[in-house]
C-alpha cells in the first residue's frame, strides 16, 4: 500500500517535561506559593511601616506608596536569595531544613526521625557470628581451631 497514511506521520513529538508534579518557577526560581507567602508578609510589614510614617509626618500617601513598592522589592530580593538557597539542592530541601530548624528551636512537632541508633527487629536471629582471633601481643596469630583453619580441597 504505497498511498497508506502512517499513524503519527508529520506530527512533531510531544515535549518531555522535566518538572512533573511540581510548581513552575515564576520569579527567579520562586514558585507561586513561595511568592504568596513572601508577598503577604512583606505587605503586612510595609503597611505597618507606612502607617508609622503617616503618624510621624502626616502624609497619608506614604501608606499607599510603601505598601505597593515594599512588597515588590521584597519579592525580588527574596527570589534572589531563594535562588541561591535552592541551587544544587533537591526539590523541597529548604522546606525540610526550615521544618527541622523550627522543631529544633521548639516550634511545632517533629515530623522527621532525628536520632541515631540501631535498627531492632524485635526478635533474635538464629545464628552466632564467627569470631576470628586477632594477632596476639607477640605478633603471632591466635590459636587455630576448626572455625578459622584453612579449608583443604580433596
Amino acid at each position: 500500500m504505497p498511498n497508506a497514511v502512517q499513524p503519527g506521520a508529520g506530527v512533531p513529538p510531544a515535549p518531555l517535561t522535566d518538572r512533573v508534579n511540581s510548581e513552575p518557577p515564576i520569579v527567579n526560581g520562586m514558585s507561586a506559593t513561595e511568592a504568596s507567602y513572601v508577598g503577604a508578609a512583606a505587605f503586612v510589614v510595609s503597611l505597618l511601616l507606612g502607617v508609622l510614617l503617616y503618624a510621624l509626618t502626616g502624609y497619608w500617601y506614604f501608606i499607599f506608596g510603601i505598601s505597593i513598592i515594599g512588597p515588590l522589592a521584597a519579592l525580588w530580593y527574596a527570589s534572589l536569595y531563594l535562588q541561591q538557597v535552592k541551587r544544587n539542592k533537591p526539590e523541597g530541601w529548604y522546606v525540610q531544613a526550615a521544618r527541622l530548624w523550627l522543631t529544633g528551636v521548639g516550634f511545632g512537632r517533629g515530623a522527621y526521625l532525628r536520632h541515631d541508633g540501631f535498627f531492632d527487629l524485635g526478635r533474635r536471629l538464629d545464628f552466632e557470628p564467627v569470631r576470628h582471633p586477632g594477632p596476639t601481643s607477640d605478633g603471632a596469630s591466635g590459636p587455630r581451631n576448626v572455625s578459622n583453619a584453612p579449608h583443604e580441597q580433596p
